[in-house]
């Protein structure tokens, strides 16, 4: 089968795409043929050694979080799926890869495709979609009328997090570049701040979410706008959030978190019937072919993502 492997950290031109023996499922496991998969911030991260602290991963491996695909083989143990269910989820990026055509993965880190999706559109959604559910409902308590800040709300876990924020009946302010204005305003943000003019340090209004998606934020810097009781929630692991926050949480009633998403079946079905309930929608920026992957990854790299990247497997 294809597959992109990296066997060193480095610029995007350590991704080879070469020639690996299909994977073989154990009793617990599926075997997808993967349609599409997509890029997320993680993949180079990862592929640059940014995280070799907090996610180490054996080289060679292979990267990517996101399949969607139809099943081939299905394990003896597992009680869900058939043979020939489309399929789309998150696979555990430490032990497993999306960049291949065909991955073997535990059953229940997969749900049955949204109608509503393409492949290409459903391969977008796990990773970016877990993560934007899990802060916003486990770590953040959303529920209707919570005031939330989403800083970073034009991109692919942002504009998640904006349109499940609505979906949980939230007041929603994002943060982005004016350009991406109207993306946002289409998602479902019900005010905007310029980045570039604006400074969040000078909002007056309290928060009870604010999810930094992008992790540019010092929480010393702008707990002022949170609620007493309001939670800090960002995707980039620090000292201060993993070791310092542990600390401050247990005397402040401001929190500090650091979302660490999980494969869940649940959750991705819940994603799935929001997307077919017409609560979320994904926006595909641009789209590779698998042969294409590195440039990908300096695409996502530069910043100016709106949305989401797709990168095609098969037909």
């Amino acid at each position: 089968m294809k597959a992109v492997v990296m066997r060193k950290y480095g610029a995007p031109d350590v991704l080879e795409l070469i020639n690996l023996d299909r994977p073989i499922i154990n009793n617990n496991q599926v075997l997808v043929e993967v349609y599409a998969s997509s890029i997320n911030p993680i993949d180079w991260k990862m592929r640059k050694g940014m995280l070799k602290l907090f996610m180490r991963k054996k080289l060679p491996c292979v990267l990517g979080g996101d399949i969607a695909g139809r099943i081939l083989e299905v394990g003896k143990n597992v009680q869900f799926f058939r043979v020939g269910d489309e399929v789309f989820g998150k696979v555990d990026i430490l032990k497993n890869g999306a960049y291949a055509e065909y991955v073997a993965t535990t059953a229940d880190h997969l749900a049955l495709k949204p109608q509503k999706m393409s492949f290409e559109q459903a391969a977008t959604l796990p990773l970016a979609g877990l993560t934007a559910l899990q802060a916003l409902r486990d770590m953040g308590k959303i529920k209707k009328g919570k005031n939330v800040l989403i800083n970073g709300c034009s991109g692919g876990v942002g504009s998640f997090a904006v349109q499940i924020a609505k979906a949980f009946g939230s007041n929603v302010v994002g943060v982005c570049s004016p350009r991406n204005f109207e993306y946002a305003k289409e998602l479902g943000a019900d005010r905007l701040i310029n980045y570039q003019s604006e400074s969040i340090t000078d909002e007056h209004k309290e928060f009870d979410i604010l999810f930094d998606v992008i992790g540019n934020l010092e929480f010393g810097k702008i707990k002022h706008i949170l609620h007493r009781g309001g939670v800090y929630i960002t995707t980039l692991p620090s000292f201060n959030i993993l070791i310092l926050g542990s600390i401050y949480n247990i005397i402040n009633s401001r929190k500090m978190k650091k979302i660490f998403v999980q494969e869940n079946k649940k959750d991705l079905e819940l994603l799935a019937d929001f997307v077919d309930a017409g609560l979320i929608k994904t926006h595909i920026d641009k789209s590779y072919d698998i042969a294409n992957v590195a440039e990908a990854h300096q695409y996502s790299e530069s910043g100016r993502v709106v949305g989401k990247l797709s990168l095609k497997i098969a037909e």
